[in-house]
Parts: C-alpha cells; structure tokens; sequence
C-alpha cells in the first residue's frame, strides 16, 4: 500500500516541469525570488514561490529546484534536444570483452555487449500487511482486445506499455514496446483502444493520481500497429508543466483520460489536470483547455471520461475530481470547488459551449456540488458508462479527506438527468482499509450485457450484481483472502475479448486474471500473469561477490512498495522470481560478500534489519543506528547505509568475520565496525555536515567509503555540501576528522548532491552526481563534478566534468575500478559513460543495446570488480560485465594473441 506521507511514485525528470507552455493556455510564471540575500537563504526563509517553503513540501521537489526553488518549462525542452544529441555507443573494453567471453579465453555468465535485465520476474510477495503471492510493478491501466482474448496490453507508472498474445494463464508472456528514443516519459497513466479500430492504442503519459512524486506527461503516445510501434504526439501540448494557483510550488501536468469519437475515430480527447483538450486529427493538433465550467479558481482535473453517440452527434461526460486534500508540494488540491459531473456536445471545431452540471443538489448529489466552492466533500471522481445501456452510468466518488474513504457510488438511468446514492463507505468492507485512498485507487468497469454487474477498484477489488446497492470484496488483500492473493491498490479491470466471465485485474503487484469472477459464496480464484512483468521500481540493492565469473549468485534489492527481495542463481543469471524477505517500502540494501551470510534490508528512515543466515534467513536481527527522535536526528525517508565490501584483512574485511564497516547517514555521519551487529554498535562519527538550510530535508543523501582506503569516506547532502572523512574504523565517536570540501559552491552548484564515489585507487579524488538544473546555479553549471585533494584534504580542486551531458539532474555515478577513467552517471534517462573522465571536456555517450530509458536511482559494483549493476524505476535490476581494459583488442581477434 501507498505511504501516506508520501503518497506517491518517484519519477523520471519530467515529472515536474515542461517542455513548452501550454499552447492558448493562461500560465503563471513561477515568481522569482526577489530577497537581496543569496538565494539559498531566501528559499529556506521561504522568499520567492509566494514564500512558499518547500523544504517543508517534498524531497522531489527539493531535486529539482533548490536553491531557488524556480522551475522554467524550456529547461526540459532544450534537456531533450541535448539528450538527442548525445550518441549512443558501447563502453571501450566490451566489444573485447565479448569476444575473449566468445572464444573460451575468459568465462562469462552475463554478454558483455549489453545489460541483462535481472527481474524480478516476478516477485514473491509472501504474506505481510500487503497481500501475497507473485507480483510485478504497479499497473495503471489494463485492456484486452475485443475480438482476440489472447491479446492484452497493460500500462506501467514508470516501465512504459507492455504487450502480450498469450493470455491469460500463468505462462503468459509481456514485452515492453515503448522502449523508443522519443519517448521521454514511459510512465503512462491511460492507455485505450480506437472503438473503430483496435490497432489504434492511445497511450496518456503522467499519472493522475495526485501523488507528489508521480509522473509528468511527455504527449500522448499513439499506435497504429496494435500497440508493436508508438509515435509521441502532443508533446508541446501534453508536457509536465503545470500552473498552479499563485504562490503555489509548481506542480506536474498528467494525463487522466482519453476517448475516441465512436463516430469520427479521428477525433480524440484527452483529459488532463487543466481539463479536456481535443484533437480532430488523429492526436496531430489540438484544442485546449477546455473547461467543463465557470470556476477557473478552482482546479479542473479530469478523473472521467466517457463519450455517448447519437445519430447526429456525440456527447461527453467529464468529471472533475479533485482530490480534495493537499500536501505540501500540492496544497491547492482542497480547490476542489469545480468537482461534479458535466455533460457537452462535441462540435466540429473549438471547445464544446453546451455544459451542463448533470450532478446537483436537485438530482440526487449532495447540495452544493460542482457551485465552485473549496473544500468540498466530494473528491476523485471515476465515470463508467454501459455497453448495452448507455442511459445507465455509474460515478464511484472518493470522499476528500485524509482517509480518503469512498464517498459513494451513484447512478443515473435516464442518461445524467437524474442520480441515485447507491451505496456509501460501509458497502465496501470484507476486509480492514479495503476502501483508503479513494484519490489513488479508483475506476469501475461495468459488465457487457448486463447494466446491474459492476467491479470497482479501490485498496480491494469489489463486485456488485444488483446495480450497486451491495458491494462483495473478491480480494481481501490485506488478509490474503483469494486463492492466488495478490497485492493491495487497485488501479485496472477490463474482460477479456470482451467475455464477462474472464476477468483481468491491475493493482500495485501487477496484472493477475481470473475465469470465475462471480464466485459466491467465497472469491475468486486468480492466477497472476507476473512471470515476465519486470516492473519493479527499485530504490537500491546489491549483489554477491564476483557476479559475472562465480558459479553461484545472489542479490538483493528495495523497492517502493514491494519490500525488500532477494534472488540466487546457479545458472546464468538474467529475469527471475525473487522472493520478498521483508515487506514495507524496501529502500536500501547490501551483503556482506566473504562470508555471505550477513544480508542487510533497510525501509522508511533508516530502519535496518538483516539476516545472518544468508538470503533465505529471517530479517529481523536488528541493525539499526539507535537515532534519537526524527525531530532531532533529521535523516531522509530514504536514509542511506553503506558496508565497505572490498577490503582484505587489514582493511575491513578479515576472513574470518567478513566485512563489518559500515557507515550511514542522517544530517551527520554513523559508523559501526562491527555489521552494524549490534545495534548499540554504531555510534556517531562526525559533524552535522549540512548546510541546515532545508530544516528537517537537510541531511545527507549518500555516504561511502573509499574503495581502497575505507579509513576516508565521502558524503553528499540534500543542500549541496561534500566532504571527506578521514581516520574511520577507530571504534569510538567522533574519532573521525571530517573536512568540508564544498569550497563555497564556487565550482560544485549549490544544488542536493544525489551521490558521492571516489577514484577506485585514488582515495583522495572524489565525484558528485549533482541534482537540479544549472540555470538555478547559473555560475555552476553541470551535474558531474570531480575533486582532486592533497593529503588530508588540506587543499583541493573542483572540475565540472559534465562535458556534453544533458541539463538534468543526475542521480548516482560509479567509477569502473579496472579503468579509473571510465565513469557512469544514472540519469532519469538511462546510462551515460564517458571513456575519458580526465579529458578537458569529456565526452558522455548513452548506453543503448536493449538498456530502456529509465530512470536509474542508484548503481553498485561487487567485490571483486566483475560487474555493474543498475537499480531502475520501474523495470527492475539490470547486470553487466565491467571491461578489465581500454583496449579493444582488434589486432588479436584473429588469434595472434
């Protein structure tokens, strides 16, 4: 289930500014801040943005704009042109690699001339708070072709479209295939056939679901082809770029729906969070905003979408549903005065000038809906309307409150002219929080020939047979109660080939089917579909040592909302089943790689726990810093934690107990030379090493140690400091002496600094991987950075090695310890490497050959050195062998070696 505090899906980069404003739409420009003090001081005093703060708001929103706290749309736009022209190519050394791997001269259990993608696929989610059985990553939207039941499509919050023509048992296969360069958000929050035509796939990317980290729309993506290749339409229509209300911290633009004219297939309309825009073109040109309503006060996103053909036109139903309650980073969300149900014709050009509010107080709704007023207590707002009736619609409606409970689900007869209440909040039981998070869980599905049969997402899934008066829960997620139970958060419900008896469902564990959706008395049985579903959103993870080369292997990996999970292989590795070993958000992870017994999992805030007894073992030795209270010890939601894993036996890792140091960050640092084991073990070991300008977002987002030396460390703070530690592994607080090599930000950015590495042999050189966007450090420019230090960092100097690398955030970066000149940054659009750190200007190239372009949050070597792993949001673990040697060694492919 979804943190509440957070509510949300980290994302790629788009998810909160844009490429272009809005065409024909009113914007406001974020306001500048206007304190004559530097502007870090001005954006914790909370100047600039309407004195807005937003480090009280959100930690993604802190990654892209401090310290100003500015956005502006054409950032992302010339990020892209820049992404575009950065070529795409192997790393020097694997073509070598390949080949000695090839002809028996080395033993490789990976190719080394691309990533394999390690899964998991699927994931064993095993009992806990959350449900059970094999899961993938969360769906949003699922459909199955109607005239082919072995065909189905299902939409992925950060892993793209996925495709199947085997449906629907256990050995049904998915592939992805948006995986294109244009592509520049795989998040897609709507996904829908043409009526006409079912090779037409309309794809929404951005995810309406009001969370705070979720995703930002890059167009509408189209295909032609039954969903095999997509085109990106809209994109200076459809991009992140959100206005918010004055003062408001800026928010993202997300697709919510989309419906094809059953009259005219090349019209097409989309609802987003600034309302209806349409398209008579086949998706080529549009027209918008539309507003259903006078209320331009009030927010206008779009939760229900359905279209009624007549002879001579066709009408839309849109709803408005507002959350209702706001955060932080979206505090306007209470403006939820517009929310109600609207009725329009669609004309041949412009906006529709006939709405109606079909919801009021004289037809059946609560008094006072959709008059404009904040606050109201209606919320999300999902719309279905029936095949086989079309004057029957449901609204199922969340009640806009913290809770977020189900309000109500309504219904009309006669076509919106009048409603019925016909089931409240306490319908919807079976199970315990079976109805939370109605702005996040929602959508109805009503059966094909038969206006009375209607399934309902919500935390569970649910079936009415008497027109909505009475609710069965056919999940029981939290309670593992269905035969083959899956994961809470439901999301997607659509028949296949339109048969009514064969039911699919999407939640937060991916896709699951089942042929006896009606069961009674008890549920459903479901088989899940998750084999080959890597969507997984990885936080961070590890893997065992000498991965490419040993005969067995292992890893480990967090991941929001799925818990932490393991795998082992004895054969050659690549997608596999990994079996949850410790549920809640799974944040980071490490193991212990001499002896192979100590497996570390760690979730929300720094809370770790690990096995002794290797993968399979029970998490639950505690292995937790004794933090005093978070109001004190400010640490990060996703507290890092590191083990030094590549020493011998004088430096860190003696055979005979294996690795034991261990560092972990809050705003200062925590050390353990002892695992971690016990937790009275760790003690604190150096300063507050922020700036303290985000109050309680100041604090260090990653900690390591050298990898030759693990006496020195490097750190990296959310407010834009780096520094070195040096005499670790002492045993006793503050033992350590700590110096600051930030230097004033005069060539480092004042921007959060997402990930700290040192030179494989050189413990005294150090690199940034630096957040945000340049033009809110306009003097420090780039998102790579490298310092060189003296001894004991008596003096230093800082090099912005971004060379031709997009303007965009990075968020981890690694060194290859065989070639110390060959370095890789994680973007929130793939891997980039560059050949030559030390080059004037050096040149990044992408790492394409079947990599996707997904954001990659955090990157780890083993010991050993064999191999690279990434850890990606929303499509799982990938693994590749790192080249020994610069060289290519063409000279010798003929055997001359």
């Amino acid at each position: 289930m979804m943190d509440r505090r957070f509510a949300t899906r980290l994302a790629p980069l788009n998810v909160l500014i844009a490429a272009a404003l809005l065409g024909g739409c009113a914007t406001t420009d974020p306001a500048r801040v206007t304190s004559s003090d530097d502007p870090a001081t001005a954006y914790a005093r909370g100047e600039g943005k309407g004195k807005f703060k937003p480090y009280m708001g959100d930690f993604w929103a802190i990654r892209a704009s401090y310290p100003t706290g500015e956005f502006q749309p054409a950032w992302v736009a010339e990020s892209i042109e820049a992404f575009h022209a950065v070529p795409e190519g192997l790393p020097a050394g694997a073509e070598d690699m390949a080949h000695r791997a090839k002809s028996g001269k080395i033993t490789l259990n990976l190719p080394a001339d691309q990533f394999t993608s390690l899964g998991p696929s699927p994931m064993q989610f095993t009992g806990g708070s959350g449900g059970s059985g094999n899961v993938g990553g969360r769906v949003n939207v699922v459909i199955s072709h109607p005239t082919n039941p072995n065909v189905a499509w299902a939409a992925t919050d950060g892993g793209g479209v996925w495709k199947t023509t085997n449906c629907c048992t256990t050995g049904t296969i998915w592939r992805v295939t948006t995986d294109f360069p244009e592509a520049n958000s795989i998040a897609i929050g709507e996904l829908v056939l043409d009526p006409n035509n079912p090779d037409v796939l309309y794809a929404g990317t951005g995810d309406l679901r009001f969370g705070s980290f979720s995703f930002g729309a890059a167009g509408v993506l189209k295909s032609t082809d039954g969903g095999e290749t997509w085109t990106a339409l809209g994109t200076d229509v459809f991009n992140p770029y959100f206005p918010p209300l004055t003062g408001n911290f800026p928010q993202y633009q997300a697709i919510g729906q989309i419906e094809v004219d059953p009259r005219d297939s090349n019209n097409v309309i989309v609802g987003a969070k600034t309302g209806l825009y349409i398209s008579r073109d086949g998706g080529q040109n549009w027209t918008g905003p539309c507003l259903t309503n006078p209320h331009t006060t009030q927010r206008q996103d779009i939760t229900g979408l359905v279209t009624r053909a007549y002879p001579d036109r066709t009408e839309l139903f849109a709803a408005v549903g507002v959350r209702g309650f706001g955060t932080t980073v979206q505090p306007d969300l209470n403006q939820n005065g517009a929310n109600g149900i609207y009725r329009g014709t669609l004309p041949a050009t412009g906006c529709p000038t006939d709405w109606q509010l079909v919801t009021r107080g004289d037809n059946g709704w609560p008094a006072g809906t959709g008059n404009g007023t904040p606050n109201t207590s209606i919320g999300r707002i999902s719309l279905e309307i029936s095949p086989s009736n079309p004057d029957v619609m449901y609204a199922k409606v969340g009640i806009a409150t913290t809770a977020a409970n189900i309000f109500g689900v309504y219904r009309t007869t006669d076509g919106g002219a009048t409603w019925q209440l016909r089931a409240q909040n306490s319908a919807f039981t079976g199970c315990s929080n079976a109805s939370v998070q109605s702005w996040y869980n929602a959508g109805l599905l009503i059966h094909p020939t038969n206006p009375d049969i209607v399934f309902a997402s919500a935390v569970d899934a649910f079936r009415s047979t008497d027109g909505g008066q009475t609710w069965s829960n056919i999940i029981c997620g939290y309670s593992g109660g269905v035969t083959g139970g899956f994961h809470v958060d439901h999301h997607a419900r659509a028949f296949v080939g339109g048969d009514p008896n064969r039911l699919l469902l999407g939640s937060d564990g991916g896709v699951h089917y089942t042929e006896n959706p009606y069961q009674s008395p008890g549920r459903p049985t479901f088989v899940q579909l998750n084999n080959t579903f890597n969507s997984i959103e990885f936080y961070g993870g590890d893997v065992t040592a000498n991965f490419a080369t040993a005969t067995s292997r292992g890893a480990i990996g967090g991941a929001q909302d799925n818990g932490t999970s393991t795998v082992t292989w004895s054969t050659t590795p690549g997608p596999a089943l990994w079996t949850m070993r410790r549920g809640g958000d799974g944040i980071h992870a490490r193991i212990e790689p001499v002896l192979g017994q100590r497996w570390y999992a760690s979730s929300q805030n720094g809370s770790i726990t690990a096995s002794t007894t290797g993968p399979a073992g029970s998490f639950t030795t505690n292995a937790t810093p004794p933090w005093p209270a978070q109001a004190t010890e400010r640490r990060s939601f996703l507290t890092h934690f590191e083990l030094y894993r590549y020493g011998g036996e004088t430096t860190g890792c003696p055979a005979a107990t294996g690795c034991g140091r261990m560092l972990a960050g809050s705003f200062r640092v925590w050390e353990s030379i002892q695992g971690g084991i016990p937790a009275s073990s760790w003690y604190p070991n150096s300063p507050d090493l922020t700036k303290n300008t985000l109050a309680d977002r100041s604090f260090i987002n990653q900690v390591t140690h050298s990898v030759s030396d693990p006496s020195i460390a490097i750190a990296g703070t959310n407010d834009g400091n780096v520094w070195f530690g040096f005499g670790l592994g002492q045993g006793s607080a503050n033992s350590a002496t700590w110096v600051n090599v930030t230097d004033g930000n005069t060539v480092l950015p004042n921007r959060p600094v997402m990930d700290v590495a040192t030179d494989p042999l050189n413990p005294l050189v150090g690199y940034a991987a630096v957040a945000g966007f340049a033009q809110n450090t306009p003097a420090q420019p780039g998102n790579v950075f490298q310092v060189t230090c003296t001894a004991n960092c008596a003096s230093f100097t800082w090099r912005n090695v971004s060379g031709n690398l997009p303007n965009n955030p990075v968020n981890s970066v690694i060194v290859n310890p065989h070639i110390p000149q060959q370095v890789f940054a994680g973007t929130d659009w793939g891997l980039f490497f560059t050949n030559d750190i030390n080059a004037p200007e050096p040149v990044w190239q992408r790492f394409g050959n079947g990599l996707p372009n997904v954001m990659i949050w955090d990157m780890t070597i083993d010991r050993g050195f064999t191999t690279l792993v990434l850890w990606t949001r929303g499509r799982g673990a990938w693994a590749w062998p790192l080249p020994t040697s610069l060289e290519d060694g063409l000279i010798f492919r003929d055997s001359f070696e």
